[in-house]
Formats: structure tokens, sequence, C-alpha cells
């Protein structure tokens, strides 16, 4: 949990830092700026708070990355019925990269007070989401190493249960992969780890078990989406053989002395050509 501290600390000063930056840095534009035009001032501060808004953002990056490669804080997490809210600071922090995104186009577009706002907005919103990160994860803190352990074989337990369920549903070319898998989760040995006091690799071998589960079910969309791929195909296939068949049977219908021409009015095209062609157009779209 010491990274969490240290990583927390730093985001801390960071995140003052931005909130006293727009003062330092008008003092300092006044000592030294005094004879620039207004447009090269305006452009400095907006240079600046972006690349502030940048560093911000990276640091950010890295706690919420040292997050999702632990599977106790993420246990904790879950247990606490926080992942949702991880999820959605996470999301509202990608909003905050496009924010900074933005304002660095209308920095290149010379749009210097565009691109302050954004960048400012962009602080803003990566000044709530840390703190709202660093809540829960101070929320969930507070568990001893017996409870770290017992919480890690759990999470186990509930990865072994994931792997059953998907072990009907795969092929033979990833059962390799399942393998893989379950001798990350052996029980047996992670306890053995455990009672040695070697929290960190039953950490690492249940986010590798999870990393290895998380591809067998990207493996099953694939699957899944061919298989939709190939029935919609077969569809396209027989609307194709029936659109040759009302053609047929338009032909025959017009040798019968029946007024086609306006049936196919109706339908809102001119002639059998055109009907043909409209059917085909929509059979490429689906495709």
């Amino acid at each position: 949990m010491k990274q969490f501290k240290t990583a927390a600390i730093a985001l801390m000063i960071s995140l003052l830092l931005t909130s006293v930056m727009p003062v330092s840095f008008l003092v300092a534009e006044n000592i030294t700026e005094k004879d620039e035009k207004p447009s090269i001032k305006l452009q400095k501060r907006a240079e600046m708070i972006i690349k502030v808004a940048n560093r911000t953002a990276l640091r950010i990056e890295g706690f919420i990355k040292k997050i999702q490669n632990d599977a106790i804080i993420l246990e904790k997490l879950e247990n606490a019925d926080l992942i949702d809210d991880l999820e959605g600071n996470i999301s509202a922090f990608e909003d905050a990269r496009r924010l900074i995104d933005n304002a660095s186009k209308r920095l290149s577009a010379n749009d210097y007070s565009g691109a302050i706002s954004l960048a400012k907005e962009a602080l803003m919103k990566l000044r709530d989401v840390f703190i709202a990160i660093h809540r829960m994860i101070m929320k969930v803190q507070g568990v001893g190493e017996e409870g770290r352990a017992g919480g890690l074989i759990v999470a186990m337990k509930r990865s072994l249960m994931r792997l059953e369920k998907i072990k009907s549903l795969i092929g033979e070319e990833d059962l390799q992969l399942i393998e893989k898998a379950e001798r990350y989760l052996n029980i047996t040995e992670a306890k053995r780890l455990l009672a040695e006091g070697n929290v960190s690799e039953v950490s690492r071998r249940l986010v590798e078990a999870n990393k290895i589960i998380k591809q067998l079910y990207a493996h099953l969309r694939e699957k899944a989406s061919s298989k939709i791929r190939e029935r919609i195909n077969r569809y396209l296939h027989i609307i194709g053989r029936f659109r040759e068949n009302v053609i047929d049977r338009i032909g025959i219908a017009r040798a019968a002395g029946v007024n086609v021409t306006e049936i196919l009015l109706n339908l809102g095209v001119k002639n059998a050509t055109e009907l043909r062609e409209k059917i085909a157009e929509k059979i490429r779209e689906a495709k």
C-alpha cells in the first residue's frame, strides 16, 4: 500500500501547485514580460497551463494504472462496491484528457483564450477525479496483512469460477491458455506463498490469470461475432435468391396481364430493374 501513499502524496503536491500556478505565473509575467504584447503573454499562459495539465494527467494516469494492476486493491474495491465508481472516475479522466487535447488544438490555432479555458476545465476534472479515487483507496486501505491474504484467496476462487464457466465454450486452440491460468490460480500453492509472507507473488499470479481470462473472453466475443456474421451472410443469400424469384414472378404476372407497373410504383420503384437494384443495394449495405 506504500506505493499508493507515495503516488497520492506526489499527486496532491502536483494538484496544489496547479491551484497556485495561475497566481505565480501572473506575478512572473508582470515582472519579466512588461514589454511583451498581450497576445504573446496570453500564448505563454496557455502553453504553461496546458503543460501543467498534461503533467498532472500523466501522474494521475500512472496512479490509475497502479490500481488496475494491483489485484488486492481491486478486490477490496469490489468488496466495497466501489468498482463502478472507479470506472466512472476513469471515464471522467478520459474526458479530461480529451479536453487537454482540444486545448492543444486551440493553442495551435492561436485561440489562446479558448485553450486556457479548456485546460482549466481539464485541471478541475483531474482534481475531482484524483480526490474521488484517493478517497476510495483510503476507504479500503485499512485492511491488515491477514485480511489481504484472505482477499487474494477469495479473488482466486472467483477467477477459477469464471474459468469453469468459459471452459465449455472455448475451442481446443485455447486449452493451453486455460491450463496456464489454472496454474496461476493454484490455491494450494497460493496458500503456501502467503504463509511465507510472499503476498506480492500471489497478487502477481492473480493479475496474470485475470489477464488470460480477459483474453479468453475476447476470443469468445470474436467467435460470437463471426457466427453472427455467418448467419447474416446466409440470410442475405436467401434474400438474394428471393429477389430473383420475385423478378421471375413479376415477369409471369406481366405476361398474365397484371398491371405490374402500378404495383411497383406503389412500392416506390418504377420497374423490375430498379427493384432488383434496390434490393441489391440493401444487401451490399448489410454486408
